[in-house]
């Protein structure tokens, strides 16, 4: 068995592995911003990230090196770090999240929730409704999250004046009911809603 190059994780570690667990994607100059070449190496090598090149159609000028946890590199996180993660789309999708979360400040993006962490938010609040005897208001959240009347957003966070945002990356595929379900759940986690095209 080859001797694992990572054995320490140290705080640029975390925010590095950080990033990768809420973005998914991220580019070789974002990594870059915690990690030098030689530990970038040191990941993929030990199997924890792998390393691919994202072409825009049509800019094969503009390729870019961007790197994603594999299944390894997801339970470390989730082992080590207590970091759910965010399940990689694509990199033309998640370069766009990972602008986003990296366009943050270090106390901005600890406040960061990934889509799964923003469902369990919601319900949550549908537990706590149904405590406090609001039993319409839980069962209406109920039934739109079952009916996918509410569609979790790409990521929540509190900004430093305290507000927190839904960030969605929307695609060419997004309809107006795609649109309203990510809407209708930015008011329900009690965030203002923010699209971003991919």
């Amino acid at each position: 068995m080859a001797k694992k190059r990572i054995t320490t994780l140290y705080p640029r570690d975390k925010n590095a592995l950080s990033a990768l667990a809420r973005c998914g994607y991220v580019s070789r100059e974002q990594l870059g911003t915690f990690l030098r070449e030689k530990r970038v190496n040191a990941y993929c090598k030990d199997g924890l990230v792998e390393k691919s090149v994202y072409s825009r159609p049509g800019a094969k000028a503009q390729d870019i090196e961007v790197y994603r946890l594999t299944k390894a590199g997801r339970e470390l996180c989730r082992r080590e770090l207590s970091l759910p993660t965010y399940c990689a789309q694509n990199p033309a999708h998640d370069l766009v999240l990972a602008d986003r979360y990296f366009s943050l400040s270090q106390s901005e993006r600890e406040t960061w929730r990934t889509e799964s962490q923003s469902r369990e938010d919601v319900y949550a609040e549908i537990r706590q409704l149904r405590d406090q005897g609001e039993e319409e208001r839980a069962g209406e959240l109920w039934a739109k999250l079952q009916e996918g009347r509410l569609s979790m957003p790409d990521a929540v966070y509190t900004r430093s004046d305290g507000v927190s945002v839904a960030y969605e990356v929307t695609t060419g595929n997004y309809g107006q009911e795609e649109i309203t379900a990510k809407v209708e759940a930015a008011e329900a986690l009690g965030a203002e809603i923010e699209f971003s095209r991919a």
